[in-house]
């Protein structure tokens, strides 16, 4: 068993990292009994929300819950929870602004680390399958047209993996011959 997850306020800010350790704990007690009711989980991180903030839609969650019979009780229950947890303390905008920092996302030489990281977290956040067709067309159009020309060289890379090697040896290469005539 893990530490509790931290006690969640209703502050916006942290609301995605409460969600992400509450289903952390839950998976490391799935096999304890009563974990893996859908009504007991969402009791369950109730008891993790305190404050002003949250009171009043946590009554209204426990009445939901009260009014539920044996027979309700299945995933729905938590999936429900889930969204309606998102619409009141996160960001629902959140994967919009995302994909918008995707579209405007360009590598600047040689920050190739400080790109790939940046790009993981906005695919992540824009809700976008890295490694998909599209994605991999995106990471590509943000590099610097010679390191482009490089990774599409053949053999044509079609897997993210392949495209990323390739960009990375662009790079090192695009540094070593600028570290020559330095």
């Amino acid at each position: 068993m893990r530490a509790n997850p931290p006690i969640f306020n209703g502050n916006r800010d942290d609301a995605d990292d409460f969600i992400s350790k509450v289903e952390e704990y839950l998976l490391l007690n799935d096999n304890v009994a009563g974990f893996n009711s859908p009504k007991k989980k969402v009791t369950l991180t109730l008891t993790f929300m305190q404050g002003a903030k949250v009171a009043k839609w946590t009554r209204g969650v426990r009445a939901w819950l009260l009014q539920l019979t044996p027979a309700q009780n299945t995933e729905d229950i938590w999936n429900e929870f889930l969204v309606e947890f998102e619409l009141c303390f996160q960001d629902t905008q959140a994967h919009q602004k995302a994909r918008t920092k995707l579209e405007a996302l360009r590598m600047k030489m040689p920050e190739i680390d400080i790109y790939v990281v940046e790009f993981k977290k906005l695919v992540r956040k824009s809700r976008y399958t890295l490694g998909s067709h599209e994605m991999n067309q995106h990471f590509i159009a943000g590099l610097p047209m010679a390191v482009t020309e490089d990774v599409l060289k053949d053999p044509k890379p079609t897997t993210y993996p392949e495209i990323l090697r390739k960009t990375l040896a662009s790079v090192c290469a695009k540094q070593t011959i600028w570290a020559l005539y330095k």
